[in-house]
């Protein structure tokens, strides 16, 4: 009987040893930060999907934005990447006299050591005398406050070198210059 008892408590304490340990174990791993600031628009091009001659739903836009990493204001005479997005309008609204675009938004930060995907709801808004030049396909003239008007969240995945197997997201904040504030957790644990 006494060596029953025995086997009882130490299974006991080994089983509360080994829940104790799951726990620790499903803890979320470090974030690892990083804020990327939007330095300038590159090129850009807006294609009129249905040809009708004006920017509106289901019209894209796409871009190429130089991006500067971990660097602030400064940062952006050391810009070090860039930033490939398209956007489709899935919304049209007037705010404020002006037309704000609910978009479909995805994109992908360029680095030497590694790529970061992004995908949100996104927005665009463009004053009347840019929306008289976004007519047809063909190149547009947005500024970066132009793309990035008002705070979003998006999700973000890494593809390859350091952001390999990382995932999180980025908030997406602007001001002078805009910058995406990305917090990322890996996958695997390490």
């Amino acid at each position: 009987m006494q060596r029953s008892l025995t086997v009882v408590a130490l299974s006991s304490l080994l089983l509360a040893a080994g829940c104790a340990r799951s726990e620790n174990e499903t803890l979320q791993p470090e974030a690892k930060i990083l804020e990327v600031a939007f330095c300038g628009v590159e090129k850009g091009t807006v294609i009129d999907s249905n040809n009708d001659g004006r920017f509106d739903v289901g019209d894209t836009v796409t871009y190429k934005l130089i991006v500067a990493k971990d660097s602030g204001k400064e940062g952006c005479d050391k810009a070090d990447g860039s930033f490939y997005g398209i956007e489709q309008v899935v919304e049209r609204r007037q705010v404020d006299g002006e037309d704000v675009f609910l978009t479909s938004a995805q994109g992908t930060f360029i680095f030497k050591d590694g790529n970061l995907q992004v995908r949100s709801m996104g927005h665009l808004q463009a004053d009347a005398a840019e929306m008289q030049v976004m007519t047809k396909t063909g190149a547009m003239d947005l500024s970066i406050s132009d793309i990035i008007p008002v705070k979003h969240e998006a999700t973000v995945v890494g593809q390859g070198g350091i952001y390999s197997g990382f995932v999180g997201t980025a908030m997406f904040v602007p001001g002078t210059p805009p910058v995406a504030e990305f917090k990322l957790f890996n996958r695997f644990g390490s």
